[in-house]
């Protein structure tokens, strides 16, 4: 245990095909914390679980840039695009180790949905992983978060994520939204509210995702 309080940052990672407003409030939430000190949104190259995203890496790291530029918070919020220089499926214990060397004085947290969260067993490295990192897991809508068979303790603040080096976990407020990025690729009827706006400009400026609205 440990009595030192480490900057805390904080690390999102998904495909973002696209970045969406569930997205785009979880942030707010993470954001809203004073305790953190920067939140990396970190696209993924190819998701190890997931189809391959439809954008390019290029498209989706120019939306996720357009709606930092549109911020006022933009000194706390990065997009890190490390996992799209490194070839192959994105692991998130390499992202996480990669960040440990680059930042060894930073305590990590990495942020995921209830759905990720209740499948995480599933990831590959999981149990070096827990010796790496905590997780702050937040739910969408009325969904319920079931934590995972794994050695993680639950903790009840962020606070409490500085008295251990890694292996904790903390229930965020659940978002308001519940769309998700392929369910909005499957259904135009959302598509125009449920993005940022910079980012539904970017769309269709560059003709991305046409089929939706054929």
């Amino acid at each position: 245990m440990s009595d030192v309080q480490r900057p805390l940052m904080a690390l999102f990672g998904g495909t973002f095909d696209p970045f969406h407003d569930g997205h785009a409030q979880l942030c707010d939430l993470v954001l809203s914390h004073q305790d953190v000190a920067q939140l990396r949104v970190i696209p993924c190259q190819i998701p190890a679980l997931k189809a391959q995203a439809q954008a390019t890496p290029e498209q989706r790291v120019a939306m996720l840039e357009r709606w930092v530029a549109s911020r006022s918070d933009g000194e706390r919020l990065l997009i890190d695009d490390r996992e799209l220089r490194r070839p192959g499926p994105s692991y998130t214990l390499d992202t996480v180790r990669d960040l440990h060397r680059d930042y060894p004085d930073s305590q990590t947290v990495f942020v995921l949905g209830a759905d990720a969260f209740a499948s995480m067993a599933r990831w590959q490295g999981i149990d070096d992983l827990i010796r790496e990192t905590h997780f702050w897991v937040f739910g969408r809508g009325s969904q319920v978060i079931d934590p995972p068979a794994l050695p993680l303790t639950q903790v009840a603040s962020l606070h409490d994520l500085n008295t251990e080096p890694a292996g904790l976990w903390l229930a965020g407020p659940s978002s308001e939204r519940e769309w998700a990025s392929r369910k909005l690729r499957d259904n135009s009827q959302h598509w125009q509210i449920a993005l940022p706006k910079p980012i539904q400009d970017y769309i269709q400026q560059h003709g991305l995702y046409r089929e939706i609205d054929e």
